[in-house]
């Protein structure tokens, strides 16, 4: 079994699922990969050399992440950046699904199974329920939102259905449901307020 690893503290002894400093869920350290990937939020695919991705067409982005790659210096045993960890504050969320955890950065994060939205989609593929466009989530002001996409099935919060026409902002600890099944616990990850 790989040594597990905080995103936030490096590697952490054996026999936890969070971090005992912060809380963050903690991933196989092969997981956290020193190489950048995609900025499209809930992508995760790496990058080429080029910095493209093989699933979204950057522009003019590719430049960027590419010089990214190229100077991106990772000191011995510290835990990696990517460029959805924080948005702009240090504030970051992510969605705990029992599939594992989704960040959410400084842009917007779909949720579906439309092919376009990258891993998301292939996670949620066997939900037949949850639509292709279910939910858009995005930070503002160092808060996390959500808006229903008129999905076939609905989005909840807490057991509360939302209303598409309306947005609703989420806090740590809150539950976010796709449709009867598909579950998730919101989470802050950083910039505590």
């Amino acid at each position: 079994m790989a040594a597990l690893s905080c995103p936030n503290h490096g590697p952490q002894p054996a026999g936890g699922t969070f971090c005992p400093e912060c809380m963050e869920v903690l991933v196989p350290e092969t997981a956290l990969a020193t190489e950048p990937v995609c900025p499209v939020p809930g992508c995760d695919n790496p990058v080429d050399a080029a910095g493209g991705c093989p699933l979204h067409d950057l522009g003019t982005m590719a430049t960027e992440v590419a010089s990214y790659a190229e100077h991106q210096q990772v000191p011995t045993g510290a835990v990696p950046a990517t460029t959805r960890e924080a948005a702009p504050g240090g504030t970051a969320f992510h969605l705990e699904f029992p599939f594992g955890p989704v960040p959410i950065g400084h842009g917007e994060l779909r949720i579906g199974r439309a092919d376009d939205l990258g891993d998301i989609a292939a996670r949620l593929r066997d939900h037949g329920n949850v639509s292709r466009q279910h939910a858009l989530l995005w930070v503002e002001d160092g808060e996390l939102y959500v808006r229903d996409l008129n999905s076939t099935n609905g989005t909840y919060v807490n057991d509360r259905q939302l209303d598409p026409r309306i947005r609703q902002r989420l806090s740590d600890g809150d539950e976010l449901r796709l449709a009867s099944t598909v579950r998730a616990r919101v989470r802050r990850t950083g910039g505590q307020r």
